[in-house]
Order: structure tokens, then C-alpha cells, then sequence
């Protein structure tokens, strides 16, 4: 099996059996023979043993090993780094960051941040999240990898909140702001698809906070960005359901009849594959 193929495998495998991911990741050193295979061997691993199995040390200590591999030239030391700092930082190591430069930093608390969302660690995950913006606010180099990093946290800090039963008036206004900071960087990081889907996602965040006229105005932002760039029936799908939610909330019945029934015919268009994604919507507009 070849690297690309043996790291498809994992990422398909890794949402249902995270530990024999892990546990693989950890006896498949040998496969990284390239330099360039490095960084996203880091990157799943990082995310299996992080967010997925909360083995801080035990993800720390296969990352160490990859420094002893032959294809290990240093041109990956930054991102290794990185991620090292963020798992120590996520188990507790409140020292982890201290010799990375200020973009690093960053970008460790937004993986940190996300990985302890997963593992529904809130009050550190925001903790974590807030001083990634703090940092960041003074700005951020062209193209570092830091804002791609905020944009995926604000967006996974969001949804998780948004599934949060006993959400408080704090977590609320933190989940907002997650999915407004998510959006707000990807239209740095992304493209098209990437702002469309943290419109989306923003939209659903202010309906749960009780705000349905700006998630109509998210929403419409979203579907702006569909129809700009022909997007497919599954893109347009979800932004006509949201859409729809929050014209009911906002007590827009006409409005909310006529979007959903455009979410249904669209919903008739998703190839066979991706509908089972859509049916959350379809229970929430009543279908």
C-alpha cells in the first residue's frame, strides 16, 4: 500500500476506530520514507491521538520518534513542534508554549482548543480559544498556517457548543463569537467553499443564541456565495434549510414554506451517497 493510500485509510477509519488508528499510526513509522510524507503523517496523527482519544503523552511520544526516522531532514521541525506543543498543552502543560514564537503559539492553542472541544472540555477549550485570538490580534504573517488553524477551531468550537444541551449564557456568546472568528478566517485561508460552509455554520450558531434575523442575513450571505459559484444541489441544499429554520424562528411562515420546499426539490438532486448528511435538516424542517 502506498503512503497516500495507507493515510486515506486511517482518515477514513479514524471518526469509528480511533484506537486501532492510533495504536497503527504508532507502529507505522517505517512507512515515512519521503520528507514530504511527514507533515500529514503530524497532521492525523496529531488529530487521532488529540481530539479522538485524549492521549496527550502517548501522541507526544510517537511524535518525538518521527525526529529519528531517515526521512526526518528538519524541514518539518516547525509543524512537529506545533502540534507537540499543542498536545502538551491540551494534557496540562501550561509551560509548552513558551518557546514557540508568537504565530506558533497561536496556532497551538486553536489545535489545543479544538482537540479539548472534542473531548467537551469547554471551560479550557475557550480558555485556550480566547487567548489564540488575543495573540492573533496584533496580527499574523501572509500565509501562516496559524489562521487556517483559527478558522477550523472557531468552526469545531461552534458546532460543539451548538450540540451542548446545558449551554450557558457565556457558552452562548462564546459560541457565536467562535463561528464569527471561524468565518472571519477563512476568508483568509479558504476558498469560496470554505467561507459558504462558516456562513452556514454561523448561521446555525445565532439561531441557537435566540438571534434568527442575523442568521437569515448569514444564511443569505451563504447562498449568495452558492449561486456566485454554481454550487452543487448538497451546497445549496444546506443553505436553503437553514435559511428556512430561521425564517421560522423569526416567524416568517410564508418565507419558511417557500424555502423549504426549495430545500426539498435540492435535496432530490444530492447523489444517493451524500443524502443520509442531509437528514438532521430534513427532521428540523419538519419533512
Amino acid at each position: 500500500m502506498s503512503f497516500p493510500a495507507f493515510l486515506e485509510t486511517a482518515w477514513s477509519e479514524h471518526t469509528d476506530h480511533p484506537q486501532e488508528v492510533a495504536d497503527r499510526l504508532a507502529q507505522s513509522l517505517h512507512r515515512v520514507t519521503a520528507a514530504v510524507d511527514i507533515a500529514p503523517f503530524v497532521h492525523l496523527l496529531t488529530h487521532v491521538f488529540g481530539e479522538h482519544l485524549g492521549q496527550w503523552q502517548g501522541g507526544v511520544d510517537v511524535l518525538e520518534s518521527l525526529r529519528r526516522t531517515p526521512a526526518f531532514d528538519g524541514a518539518a521541525e516547525p509543524a512537529l513542534n506545533r502540534s507537540i506543543a499543542a498536545l502538551r498543552y491540551a494534557g496540562g502543560d501550561d509551560t509548552a508554549l513558551a518557546s514557540l514564537s508568537v504565530p506558533d503559539r497561536v496556532w497551538a492553542l486553536a489545535a489545543a482548543a479544538s482537540a479539548l472541544a472534542g473531548r467537551v472540555e469547554f471551560t479550557r477549550a475557550l480558555a485556550a480559544f480566547a487567548e489564540a485570538l488575543r495573540l492573533a490580534s496584533a496580527g499574523l504573517p501572509s500565509g501562516s498556517p496559524a489562521v487556517r488553524a483559527l478558522a477550523v477551531a472557531g468552526n469545531n468550537l461552534a458546532a460543539a457548543l451548538e450540540e451542548k444541551t446545558d449551554r450557558d449564557a457565556g457558552e452562548t456568546q462564546a459560541m457565536v463569537t467562535a463561528a464569527e472568528a471561524g468565518l472571519r478566517h477563512w476568508k483568509l485561508a479558504g476558498t469560496w467553499l470554505e467561507e459558504e460552509r462558516a456562513e452556514y455554520r454561523l448561521a446555525r450558531s445565532l439561531l441557537h443564541a435566540g438571534e434568527p434575523v442575523a442568521a437569515m442575513q448569514s444564511a443569505g450571505r451563504c447562498l449568495e456565495l452558492c449561486l456566485r459559484n454554481d454550487a452543487p444541489a448538497f451546497e445549496q441544499f444546506f443553505g436553503y434549510a437553514v435559511l428556512a429554520l430561521a425564517q421560522r424562528a423569526a416567524g416568517d411562515h410564508d418565507a419558511f414554506s417557500a424555502s423549504r420546499r426549495r430545500a426539498w426539490a435540492l435535496r432530490e438532486q444530492v447523489p444517493v451517497e451524500e443524502r443520509p448528511w442531509c437528514e438532521t435538516e430534513l427532521e428540523e424542517l419538519g419533512g
